[in-house]
């Protein structure tokens, strides 16, 4: 409907018994409660194959939608749509990045008193796969954590044990020499669904001229991290290595490790 972008419909949905289908009405996947990225790599086949995908919760939820998912209701309401009679066309979507910003026990960065809480972490806690809302689980054990150890550090009246609020400058979210809208389409073709050596070492080259960006930035790093993963593991899937290697290993990313990067 031109909505951008594109709202979020809950995994909560599919746990009310909405199920996703073809144009033809045909389920995408033999179980319709797979984890997301399962779903998301069959929505995607089905793409491939020249089919539409949409999610059909006209039985079920089906009357019982609009309460049980009013904000979500809302939204497809604004895209000219009714969740209780008509199919809700969809995009297959996942976490398809599960690292973040590295942080220590108490959830703090590498520049001191620069803490980072939730999704935006590379903690380890998720794995290799985000299910439905163990990353609000995340935020509030790990957010309650760091809460009470800021209250302690408050309390103390030494300059040396005290932190200082952190200033973060923000680069321009636009990069003349490639939009936001190109960058969104550069990292979902080469780091969605699907994703190879080729396609990945292409998308680094042309994330360069938008590096001076936050976007280009992250999607560069994105891009470079899938590809020296090896190995497919959780929604990180990769057709020239499909098979998952016998050692998790968690791959730490710098700027410094790319030329193309550090001389920026």
């Amino acid at each position: 409907a031109g909505i951008d972008p594109m709202p979020l419909v809950s995994e909560a949905v599919r746990g009310e018994g909405a199920i996703v289908v073809t144009e033809q009405g045909e389920p995408v996947s033999e179980n319709s409660l797979a984890a997301r990225d399962v779903v998301s790599r069959a929505e995607w086949a089905a793409l491939m194959a020249g089919h539409k995908v949409f999610l059909d919760a006209r039985n079920a939820p089906g009357a019982h939608f609009p309460r049980l998912f009013p904000a979500i209701t809302k939204k497809i309401n604004d895209a000219g749509l009714d969740p209780r009679t008509d199919l809700i066309p969809i995009h297959p979507a996942a976490h398809y990045h599960m690292g973040g910003v590295q942080v220590d026990a108490r959830q703090e960065t590498n520049i001191r008193g620069l803490y980072a809480v939730g999704e935006v972490c590379s903690t380890g806690l998720h794995g290799a796969n985000r299910l439905a809302s163990n990353s609000l689980l995340e935020a509030v054990v790990t957010g309650r954590e760091t809460g009470v150890y800021l209250r302690t550090l408050a309390g103390k009246t030494s300059d040396q044990e005290s932190h200082q609020a952190t200033m973060i400058t923000r680069r321009a979210i636009e990069s003349p020499e490639l939009p936001l809208a190109k960058i969104r389409e550069v990292i979902t073709a080469a780091a969605g669904v699907l994703r190879d050596q080729d396609g990945l070492e292409q998308a680094k080259e042309l994330l360069l001229p938008a590096l001076d960006t936050d976007a280009g930035l992250v999607a560069y790093l994105i891009a470079a991290s899938a590809a020296l993963r090896m190995e497919s593991r959780g929604a990180h899937t990769r057709t020239d290595f499909p098979n998952t290697n016998a050692k998790a290993e968690h791959i730490t990313v710098h700027i410094s490790d790319f030329t193309e990067l550090s001389t920026q």
